[in-house]
């Protein structure tokens, strides 16, 4: 993905725009960063994925994958070494771990108790995010590089078909009905996959969205939310491939989380140090307030038990060599917590 061009323009930019940081109009939820999370470790970061029932939030780190406890907030650094493994799937009731590793192109089944590998698996080049898909009970791997889907079996780690989509492949949803949305980052589309005949069955343009790459499927209204590099959301039917609305957020976003308890959706952006807070009434959705967070902050998850938002992020240097990556400060990693505002109007009325 082109993150790193953004990142590296972000870091040099001034503050966000007034615009942006205007405070929430009536009705937001007032919230915060309440608390910064330092659980240490070196290099930094990939999709942040949790398992509600067992209380675990995991952070992919490249070469590790960290766990947090999300009631103590106490954390393991290391529960398992990999090869720049990007997404981490709780599968088998929460008992294994799904992890995609771009470095051998492979998915590994680990103990999330232990680490301990069970099954490693070859795929098609680059695997970055991925699914569990309920209807079909496999996992989508999505190979950012090869522009393949594949499927793996969670229980015998068996590889169980490929499906050619095209172009650079970004995050994916499931609408839990048989079908998979997968935005295609270079194409500025999402492509629709059928699960059942396992092959695409649409490309849906979005006009104006460049570089997708964050997405939510949202339940209650049967829409689709993508984040742009361009400092765009757009709201899309996943029926018609329609977009129906456009929102202004903030630049460097990498993903979009929803809370379906509160019915709110998140997208951090990294270059912005912003995080919007989203509301989606019927097929209208607005913004109900842009949090300040951190440079760098472009991915996270929401536990919906809580309504908390973990962002992980961390201090940059220069990049070692020009135009490569800002490097990361030692010992700055950390996650931010997002909670209501406890002294917030909003917050008084609940």
């Amino acid at each position: 993905m082109k993150y790193k061009a953004r990142l590296i323009a972000g870091l040099a930019l001034a503050a966000l725009t007034t615009s942006m940081n205007a405070s929430a109009e009536t009705g937001a939820p007032g919230m915060k960063v309440i608390d910064r999370l330092a659980p240490g470790g070196s290099g930094g970061w990939d999709y942040a994925s949790i398992d509600e029932a067992a209380r675990k939030l995991y952070i992919s780190r490249g070469a590790s994958i960290m766990s947090l406890d999300a009631d103590t907030g106490k954390s393991t650094l290391a529960l398992a070494t990999t090869n720049r493994s990007h997404q981490i799937v709780p599968i088998n009731g929460g008992l294994e771990l799904l992890v995609t590793n771009s470095g051998d192109a492979t998915v590994t089944i680990i103990s999330a108790a232990t680490g301990k590998t069970r099954v490693t698996t070859h795929v098609s080049a680059g695997p970055d995010a991925a699914l569990l898909e309920p209807t079909s009970g496999l996992v989508a791997v999505v190979g950012n590089r090869s522009g393949n889907v594949d499927l793996v079996d969670p229980k015998s780690g068996a590889s169980r078909g490929t499906i050619a989509v095209g172009g650079t492949l970004e995050y994916a949803v499931a609408d839990g009905k048989g079908k998979v949305f997968v935005n295609v980052e270079d194409k500025g589309e999402i492509a629709a996959i059928d699960m059942k005949a396992r092959r695409v069955i649409g490309r849906f343009k979005m006009a104006g969205c460049e570089e997708p790459t964050g997405l939510a499927y949202l339940p209650p209204n049967n829409v689709l939310l993508a984040a742009c590099g361009n400092g765009v959301a757009v709201l899309v039917s996943p029926s018609t491939g329609e977009v129906i609305q456009r929102l202004t957020i903030g630049k460097g976003s990498d993903a979009v989380f929803y809370d379906g308890v509160r019915r709110l959706a998140f997208i951090p952006s990294g270059d912005s140090g912003t995080l919007a807070v989203i509301a989606v009434k019927g097929r209208t959705a607005r913004i109900l307030e842009t949090i300040k967070t951190a440079k760098g902050a472009r991915l996270g998850m929401v536990d919906t038990k809580t309504g908390k938002v973990y962002l992980p992020t961390a201090k940059f240097g220069p990049p070692a060599t020009p135009g490569g990556w800002p490097t990361v400060v030692p010992g700055s990693f950390e996650i931010l917590v997002i909670g209501r505002d406890l002294t917030h109007p909003a917050s008084r009325t609940r």
